[in-house]
Formats: structure tokens, C-alpha cells, sequence
């Protein structure tokens, strides 16, 4: 017959194992943010990439699409004056907000803040700063995102680290 082997782990030992697995995880989430800080994504720079957003007939006048924009929650509004294309993460607390029909008004449901569809300036609520805006170009048919116009300003919103 074989002898049978016998191991004994303490709780010191598993307390021991599970200290340092927690440990490992923290250094490689450290690491990964200087990792992501020394070398950028392309595009971090606000280089210009064209993004097919919609076809002009699938946003009527007065209507909105929602979109991802460099990983953001977007939206593009058919205003009477044109297509408008705006960052839809509140410049308040990072809350998603969205175009309201009925009030003319891209609205952040978390405060009540009211953003301006033409320009993305705060009409009221609690948001510091305007929401930020995308450049766009229409041709052929179809509504394109370039890139943010003001990458500057974007860099400056904390909900938008990383995204510009």
C-alpha cells in the first residue's frame, strides 16, 4: 500500500497567501496606470479619425443619436441649424446625459442640469462647465465625428481623463 501524505495549512498561512495575493493585484493596477501614463493610446493627442456616426435620414430635425466618441458616451443632436455633436458625461458628476425633445435641452438627469443643444453651455443646474464638443463633417449621406474641438478642454474634466 501507499503511504498517504498529509498537509496541514494553517490560517496564518492562508491570511499569509491571501495578504499577498491582495498585494500583487494593487502593484499590477499601479503599474498598469504608469504603463498607460509613459506610453498613450493613439488618437490621445487629439489626432483627427473619422467615425461614421449616423446617415443624415437616420437623425430627423429635432431628434438625437447616441454614440461612443474615444470611449465617451456622445450624443448628436439634427438641430434646425444643423448637426451638433456633444460629450454627454455632465462636466458635474460624471452622470450621462441626454437629449429632452420635449424642452429643446440636453438634460443630466442626476441634478437637473440643463445644457444648450447648439452650443453645450450650461443653461442652469449644478454643472461647472459647458459640455464638450466634437467636431463633425457631412458627406456623402452619412454624419462623421472628427475629433474633440477643444482637446485642451476636454483634458481638463476629470470624467474625461483619457479621452482626449
Amino acid at each position: 500500500m501507499a503511504d498517504k501524505i498529509t498537509i496541514t495549512i494553517t490560517r496564518r498561512k492562508i491570511t499569509e497567501i491571501l495578504i499577498g495575493l491582495v498585494a500583487l493585484l494593487f502593484a499590477s493596477g499601479a503599474v498598469a496606470a504608469i504603463l498607460k501614463y509613459l506610453w498613450p493610446q493613439s488618437g490621445a493627442q487629439g489626432e483627427s479619425s473619422e467615425i461614421r456616426i449616423a446617415s443624415v435620414d437616420e437623425v430627423p430635425t429635432g431628434e438625437a443619436k447616441k454614440f461612443m466618441f474615444n470611449g465617451k458616451a456622445a450624443v448628436l443632436l439634427h438641430m434646425p441649424a444643423g448637426f451638433r455633436a456633444f460629450g454627454a458625461i455632465c462636466t458635474h458628476l460624471g452622470c450621462v446625459a441626454y437629449w429632452k425633445p420635449d424642452e429643446n435641452i440636453v438634460f443630466c438627469p442626476c441634478h437637473l442640469g440643463k445644457f444648450d443643444p447648439n452650443t453645450g453651455a450650461v443653461i442652469s443646474g449644478p454643472p461647472p462647465s459647458p459640455l464638450p464638443v466634437i467636431d463633425i463633417v457631412v458627406k456623402e449621406g452619412a454624419v462623421y465625428a472628427l475629433k474633440w474641438k477643444d482637446p485642451d478642454y476636454v483634458r481638463s474634466i476629470s470624467f474625461y481623463a483619457g479621452a482626449a
